[in-house]
């Protein structure tokens, strides 16, 4: 057999020891490191590890008024080689499954004593391995029958804009769940809010699935919403000489106005900033301000545009007043 290159090096460097000793060394601590290691497997000693609980068959309309946990702390005593199997995920202890109909009664308890935890853990070690500690030690809990009620999702949230970007209102999916909790819980319950939702100068549309608040004795189908925040990016818009009509004009009368156009300035949506022009801005005055107060001087100016809040918002004008005269046909 051919001897490693860095071997060779190393006995290069040690001419005055000798080979066959070095050979036997390295051997003699191998074969006593490998009876440690086997002896230590075989020695006994505490572990504790984390059980899931899941419990199956539950009815719908059963809810758990007091604590139920969803976990439970178990130590274990036995051969540290048995001990390491169960550090594996793969290991079926894991998960601790009982069926709700066989530990519930008619009068709303839900009892699992501390020998029958055990008793069912001990199902899925080894046979070698006792259970020196449960944490709880028995789940004893309260549930209740309820027909359950839906009930709206409101969203809390603190939401902050960078710069010129502008967030809308949220949407939520679903905008209802279905409560189940007992009924006199039920019947002061108008609707049901999320965690809060934190989001800092944002400058792109947020979306995320927030879970719902739910206390003890309250279940939700389903438990969490999908929340989207659309936000945009909003630039400044300039328009000059937007012309003021006059509304409500009889045929036989002429209006003149001082000035007749305006100059407006607008936040708008950057996505569409090129597809705005001064036609979708509507400015005017009302004739029936004069009817109603001829010694008037000045007529206010009203704004209207079909655009949508979340294509342009934030619309300044100037002037809001114009002066006016007016002059009447002659009558043949």
């Amino acid at each position: 057999m051919r001897v490693p290159d860095y071997i060779r090096k190393v006995f290069d460097t040690l001419p005055n020891i000798n080979r066959r000793d070095v050979v036997t060394f390295l051997v003699c601590l191998l074969v006593s490191a490998f009876f440690w290691v086997a002896q230590s497997a075989y020695l006994k000693s505490d572990k504790t590890i984390t059980v899931a609980l899941r419990i199956e068959g539950q009815p719908e309309d059963a809810v758990f008024t007091t604590h139920v946990p969803s976990q439970l702390k178990v130590t274990l005593y036995d051969n540290n080689i048995h001990l390491l199997k169960y550090s594996s995920k793969s290991s079926g202890v894991r998960l601790l499954t009982v069926d709700f109909g066989r530990y519930a009664d008619v009068a709303g308890n839900f009892r699992i004593s501390g020998a029958e935890l055990q008793s069912l853990l001990l199902n899925e070690l080894s046979s070698t391995t006792q259970i020196t500690a449960i944490s709880p030690a028995l789940i004893d809990a309260r549930y209740a029958l309820t027909k359950g009620k839906k009930v709206p999702v409101a969203l809390q949230s603190n939401i902050t804009m960078h710069g010129n970007f502008r967030d809308f209102t949220p949407s939520i999916t679903p905008d209802s769940v279905l409560i189940h909790a007992p009924n006199f819980i039920l019947d002061t319950l108008s609707c049901v809010y999320t965690e809060p939702l934190m989001a800092m100068d944002l400058q792109d549309t947020l979306t995320s699935r927030v879970p719902l608040v739910l206390n003890v004795g309250v279940r939700a189908t389903p438990d969490s919403v999908d929340v989207l925040v659309p936000v945009n990016q909003y630039v400044e818009k300039r328009f000059e000489s937007v012309p003021i009509r006059v509304n409500g004009l009889p045929s036989d009368v002429q209006m003149v106005l001082f000035p007749h156009t305006v100059s407006m300035t607008c936040l708008a949506n950057f996505r569409n900033y090129n597809k705005f022009t001064a036609d979708d801005f509507v400015f005017s005055v009302s004739y029936d301000d004069v009817r109603a107060d001829q010694s008037r001087q000045y007529l206010p100016v009203s704004f209207q545009t079909l655009l949508s809040d979340m294509e342009v918002y934030g619309v300044r004008f100037e002037p809001h007043e114009v002066e006016f005269s007016i002059e009447y046909a002659e009558k043949r």
